[in-house]
């Protein structure tokens, strides 16, 4: 189906919104923080009392003798105070459109134009409509090519309604882990977005989809307090909070990837660790015999060819760090099934890895090498173990190596692809895991 399909089928559930703001409420909107991305707005209770959120919106923003209308989507409505509610508002984006008057012209139907007419004729802030006009009213917007693919960007960020491939998801999981390590509240935003057209970096998500209010905010958004310095090429994101620096890459399909085996690369600048992070998928298994469903995954060549590449060059210098745990490889398994947002996880080294396939516990009924989470029994680490591991710098490289290793990092991910077959042959010629 397509996404005006299933936007067509959620707001005959959750009808259309119409919000009218005040002369000049957007000039000042875009002199806030984070403008017509994310704003919100408090009125008396009763002034949403009819909605049902979240869902699809359509902003009117009068500027003297002119008038800007928006798309975007309302996510919640909360009380603040005795008397006053917040409603959130998020991802707004320009219609053409001249005003929420004009929409009637376009209906056709006699019947809608009269509907919505009346509904205008209010007066109210916030307006609810039938789920029949809105549809009406989705459907005429979207004769507009323009106008229809705005309508689907906002689509993107009403939860439950987007579908997020498990790669997406990985990245989107793993940099909320390193935004919890570092400390990040969800409600965090980027100061700074630069990320080339094309580019299918999950980072892209920073910006053009709301995590609050999905499961995935707990790995995929927060650090209180720190701030989005820098982002750019198929990822890299610089947070700072006072003095402190926090780098996250998005190396997945990129040349990262191909020098190391890797999705995502978290760089603690405070305390000179680099982790390292391969996501893998765990899939259902229900046994014949006893019926117990147990979630599995299957080692194949591509586990082998990143793990083979999971090795760093030889580094020497004086190592004055403690790390309980220096190899910064880690693997990140996840269970498939899930709502593309929330999914059970845990996370292992490469050299538990290692033994788990060498081991005959390891061996599955047919004789077939496969990594279990029952078969674990709880002998891995949990994604709050992780965090605090990273944060700590008690996992991962030596400052040494670290300070050695983030340049070339970092002119990988801005492009430098001969990098990595200098790196991959300096591997070959005698690298060390």
């Amino acid at each position: 189906m397509s996404v005006l399909g299933e936007l067509l089928q959620w707001v005959e559930r959750k009808p259309l919104v119409l919000l009218r703001f005040e002369d000049g409420f957007e000039r000042a909107l875009r002199d806030s923080r984070r403008g017509i991305d994310r704003f919100t707005v408090a009125k008396p209770h009763g002034a949403f009392h009819e909605l049902k959120l979240p869902t699809l919106c359509l902003a009117e923003m009068p500027d003297g003798e002119t008038c800007k209308c928006y798309v975007g989507v309302v996510t919640s409505k909360a009380a603040i105070t005795t008397f006053d509610s917040r409603l959130t508002v998020i991802k707004l984006r320009p219609l053409n459109l001249s005003s929420l008057d004009s929409l009637q012209a376009n209906l056709g139907e006699p019947t809608f134009q009269t509907a919505l007419k009346q509904r205008l004729k209010v007066g109210c802030f916030a307006l609810g409509l039938s789920p029949k006009l809105t549809v009406a009213v989705v459907k005429s917007l979207a004769a507009d090519p323009d106008n229809r693919k705005a309508m689907e960007l906002a689509a993107f960020n009403i939860p439950k309604l987007r579908h997020v491939s498990a790669s997406e998801w990985g990245q989107l999981d793993a940099i909320g882990t390193a935004m919890a390590a570092f400390g990040l509240s969800k409600t965090e935003f980027p100061q700074l977005v630069d990320v080339p057209d094309g580019s299918d970096s999950a980072l892209n998500n920073l910006t053009s989809r709301a995590f609050e209010d999905h499961a995935i905010d707990k790995d995929a958004s927060v650090i209180p307090g720190f701030q989005l310095l820098e982002k750019h090429i198929t990822g890299r994101a610089v947070f700072l909070k006072g003095d402190e620096q926090l780098v996250v890459y998005t190396a997945n399909k990129g040349p990262l990837e191909t020098m190391l085996g890797v999705d995502l690369i978290y760089v603690n600048e405070t305390v000179g660790n680099t982790v390292m992070v391969q996501y893998k998928m765990l899939e259902a298994h229900t046994d014949r015999v006893t019926a117990k469903t147990d979630w599995i995954f299957r080692p194949d060549d591509q586990l082998r060819s990143e793990a083979a590449r999971m090795k760093l060059p030889p580094i020497t210098g004086k190592i004055d760090d403690y790390r309980l745990h220096r190899s910064p490889f880690f693997f990140k398994f996840v269970r498939r099934e899930g709502d593309g947002e929330s999914h059970s996880s845990f996370v292992i080294s490469l050299g538990h890895l290692n033994q788990l396939l060498d081991s005959p516990k390891s061996k599955g009924p047919k004789g077939g090498v496969r990594v279990s989470y029952d078969g674990l029994n709880g002998a891995y680490l949990r994604e709050s173990d992780l965090i605090g591991l990273i944060r700590s710098g008690y996992i991962g490289t030596h400052r040494i190596e670290s300070d050695a290793l983030n340049p070339i990092i970092s002119a990988v991910a801005n492009g430098n692809r001969a990098l990595v077959l200098g790196w991959q042959k300096r591997i070959r010629e005698g690298g060390v895991p």
